[in-house]
């Protein structure tokens, strides 16, 4: 089949696969289908926006995570007592903790931003291409 003329083997007026029409879609299928390809576009950039936030958020939480383990190998080696390094381990421990929790809550506060955005993007692109326009003729 020929994409040009829309026209079969048999020179039947059979319609290229281009030109199919899309129910639904504002002005036939083109116009439609350019607000849907420009919203997964959208939805695309936003997407990887966010990941290069989340990579960047992740590098510098454990930046600081491993500064503050090598801070933790100097303060055991100037510990006095046994008591002290007990001490000092339960204080590490718990900050630790606090710290992965924190950070998980924001990682996941960033994405779950990052998804809403998205999902908004590809609806108004689905709500753009549903709107009624002028209706294109088919070649």
């Amino acid at each position: 089949m020929s994409s040009k003329t829309g026209k079969g083997e048999a020179g039947s007026a059979a319609p290229s696969a281009w030109s199919l029409p899309f129910p639904g879609l504002k002005g036939g299928s083109e116009a439609g289908f350019d607000s849907l390809l420009e919203a997964n576009a959208k939805a695309a950039e936003i997407w990887l926006e966010s990941w290069t936030k989340l990579a960047d958020e992740s590098a510098g939480f454990l930046s600081k995570r491993w500064q503050q383990d090598l801070d933790l190998m100097e303060q055991i080696l100037a510990c006095k007592s046994p008591l002290e390094l007990l001490q000092l381990q339960s204080t590490f421990l718990q900050k630790t903790l606090v710290d992965y929790m924190n950070e998980t809550g924001k990682l996941a506060d960033m994405e779950t931003d990052a998804g809403v955005a998205e999902v908004e993007a590809l609806d108004e692109g689905a709500k753009a291409a549903r709107k009624p326009g002028p209706v294109k003729p088919t070649q």
